[in-house]
């Protein structure tokens, strides 16, 4: 069975429905979690610099500016990993929490292969054709290199109309 469930989040809105799934499967198999959020430049409030400030332009103010917002940027993500770990624990599940910056998709493969995880959950936010082109699809990478079963928690509110035949 599960012992060990690696949960992918980020700050999607499908991710709350990722934790709840992580936490029930938890909750039935006596699994550890691990939460996982790796900072991406592929969420839409990531920090960014000024378009005007391009290398060797930025001047030491710009860059006091973006460091400002890229901490408050990491803080905010560890408030979320730390709120949802402490749920976690109240119902007794042990969890544990990381946070790195770089490749979601290869991120959550590297870990679940070094913590030995059993399952990894993910949420899939429904990119399809160019936005999934550029951007990726963390899920899709993950079913396909995981060292582990993957779960893949869709966004229902996301998928188009299903046409019924009579």
């Amino acid at each position: 069975m599960f012992n060990k469930i690696l949960v992918g989040i980020d700050r999607s809105l499908i991710s709350k429905k990722v934790f709840e799934v992580a936490l029930s499967f938890a909750t039935a198999t006596g699994a550890n979690l691990m939460l996982v959020q790796v900072l991406s430049d592929r969420e839409e409030d990531y920090p960014q610099l000024p378009a005007y400030s391009y290398y060797p332009m930025w001047d030491d103010q710009t860059v006091r500016i973006y460091q400002q917002q890229w901490e408050e940027y990491k803080k905010q993500g560890i408030e979320i990993l730390n709120n949802l770990a402490q749920q976690a624990t109240e119902a007794g599940i042990a969890t544990e929490f990381t946070q790195m910056s770089g490749s979601p998709e290869r991120s959550i493969c590297q870990i679940a292969y070094t913590w030995n995880a059993d399952l990894i959950i993910v949420g899939n936010r429904g990119l399809t054709g160019i936005k999934e082109m550029v951007l990726g699809s963390v899920s899709n990478y993950v079913t396909h290199h995981a060292p582990c079963s993957v779960l893949i928690v869709r966004d229902t509110e996301l998928l188009p109309p299903q046409s019924t035949s009579e």
